[in-house]
């Protein structure tokens, strides 16, 4: 709890510099009138004016390392190099820092590799570095545990055309610590990734409201979408003390983690995009007058512009802005994100291990829960919210679920053993209305266990996986004894979906026999 707490008030202080970040790219003028209300999508939408290290009191980093009272930001001092006079030894740091492309002598916490397909199932291309937009950097430090330090960087992905036919892609990878002065240890408290498709121009000016995913000089960066069902595939080097869950705007993704050397591991994940809804609007005062809680968005009487998709109180953000926009959204976009979220073990067992990542989860919704999925002794469950409707007003906004866990955490929280498992997935609404999930998958490779569920509707559904299997208690007769597995044996067991109803519920059952719970009706 302690260390959930202190992560929610770091994210904090990184969600409104972002949002600032965000609103100088998108905000025609700080000074336009009515109230700007938008939920921030990604950790780097927009365009960043490069790395940042600030100078920290040793005495405030432990204060943050023991989650205690501090004063970190009104005594932080921006660092305008590590040599500056209040950035040298014996003071901590804070760093917020891209991550560079991995070189020959470059090895250390950087980008190993990036690959994009077309769509469909046309296999991965590797793409190939062009360069770094021109922003703030660092020179390592290594004696004092400060890695090296870059800035959106810019690939080619040679005939691998985006949805506007540009072949060029920008990559963010962004790592947020503290550096103890006294022990030089380097403490990786948030990593987060995204990849951009973008078409580049010259603007005549350097604050080009066009520019909306890098800026280097007078060129810059336009985010483009991705085409439905483009995979892309991104292996970055980082240390292996980053450890419990993902979250990622993704779609059925893959992971890999290889010890790369003593102190990092290579992570790769593979996945397609997803695309989010949007919301940016701006009210008249009168319009917020008229809310249901006006004061939610004027907190201490000072307008509330912003807010992060993974924030807590974007679900309240949802709720209380669903009928003034006629639950329509007001824009889309495509995107390919991962970033790493709190485990939220409390005292489960099952999530004791520190030493590897547990599990991702991935969602195209407009707002999701900040931590990972909660485990209620039956059930994983997970909130997520957004618009019933797509930007038109009439389709639909439908939703993507992937949750991504280690065979041996599911196995482990349902002690469960080896035997091939089955799922059901769930989508509960508030009102008790009836769900909606079109598709549902459950596979199981290479020690990670893949639950799928899409085409479920939105407002602010709550969504249950629940797992099925043999439990290690029971004795195995012989009628079971064939679903054992060999530990040296690979064993591909087809999965069937059933459709059982109870009452207003719905739930989809996937097992190679699938069978409709007590109580509940074969629709």
């Amino acid at each position: 709890m302690r260390v959930n707490r202190w992560r929610r008030f770091l994210s904090g202080l990184i969600t409104a510099a972002l949002a600032i970040n965000f609103l100088n790219a998108t905000i025609a003028s700080a000074a336009e009138e009515g109230h700007r209300l938008m939920i921030v999508d990604a950790f780097s939408e927009g365009v960043s004016s490069g790395s940042e290290i600030y100078a920290v009191p040793e005495e405030q980093v432990q204060k943050i390392f023991k989650n205690e009272p501090n004063n970190v930001q009104s005594l932080r001092k921006f660092c305008e190099s590590l040599t500056a006079p209040n950035c040298k030894e014996q003071t901590g740091l804070s760093l917020r820092v891209y991550l560079p492309k991995c070189t020959e002598t470059l090895t250390n916490y950087c980008i190993d590799s990036l690959a994009i397909s077309g769509a469909g199932d046309t296999p991965l291309q590797p793409g190939t570095l062009l360069g770094y937009t021109d922003a703030r950097t660092y020179r390592a430090d290594l004696t004092r545990g400060v890695p090296e330090s870059s800035t959106t960087s810019r690939w080619k992905v040679p005939g691998v055309k985006n949805q506007a036919g540009t072949d060029t892609y920008a990559v963010k990878v962004l790592l947020d610590g503290f550096l103890s002065a006294t022990s030089n240890a380097l403490y990786v408290f948030q990593v987060s990734a995204l990849i951009e498709p973008y078409a580049e121009k010259t603007s005549s000016a350097n604050t080009s409201q066009e520019c909306t995913s890098w800026q280097s000089g007078t060129s810059c960066g336009v985010r483009k979408d991705f085409i439905e069902g483009q995979k892309a595939q991104l292996s970055v080097r980082l240390p292996n003390t980053i450890t419990g869950w993902l979250h990622g705007r993704l779609k059925g993704a893959g992971i890999s983690v290889e010890k790369f050397d003593a102190t990092q591991n290579k992570v790769t994940v593979t996945a397609e995009n997803v695309r989010v809804p949007e919301l940016n609007t701006l009210f008249t005062d009168a319009q917020v007058d008229s809310l249901a809680n006006p004061s939610f968005f004027r907190p201490n009487g000072r307008k509330w512009n912003s807010v992060n998709a993974g924030n807590p109180a974007s679900l309240e953000w949802v709720k209380q802005l669903a009928k003034p926009l006629n639950e329509t959204a007001t824009g889309e976009h495509t995107t390919w994100s991962f970033s790493t979220i709190p485990s939220n073990r409390g005292n489960n067992k099952c999530f004791e291990d520190k030493t590897q990542l547990l599990g991702v989860v991935m969602t195209n919704s407009l707002v999701y829960s900040p931590n990972a999925p909660e485990f209620d002794g039956s059930q994983l469950n997970y909130q997520v919210g957004g618009l019933h409707f797509q930007p038109d007003g009439k389709t639909p906004n439908f939703g993507t679920y992937d949750l991504l866990i280690k065979s041996a955490t599911a196995r482990c929280l349902y002690n469960f053993t080896d035997a091939p498992l089955s799922a059901s997935v769930s989508v509960t609404y508030a009102d008790g209305g009836e769900q909606k999930v079109a598709t549902t998958t459950l596979s199981e490779k290479d020690g990670w266990l893949h639950l799928g569920a899409y085409g479920f509707t939105f407002s602010s559904p709550v969504l249950r996986v629940k797992l099925n299997g043999v439990p290690k208690a029971l004795p195995q007769n012989s009628s079971n004894s064939s679903a054992k597995i060999s530990p040296t044996a690979k064993q591909t067991t087809k999965s069937y979906t059933l459709t059982c109803v109870k009452g207003k519920v719905t739930k989809k059952v996937i097992a190679p026999k699938p069978n409709c719970p007590s109580g509940w009706k074969k629709r």
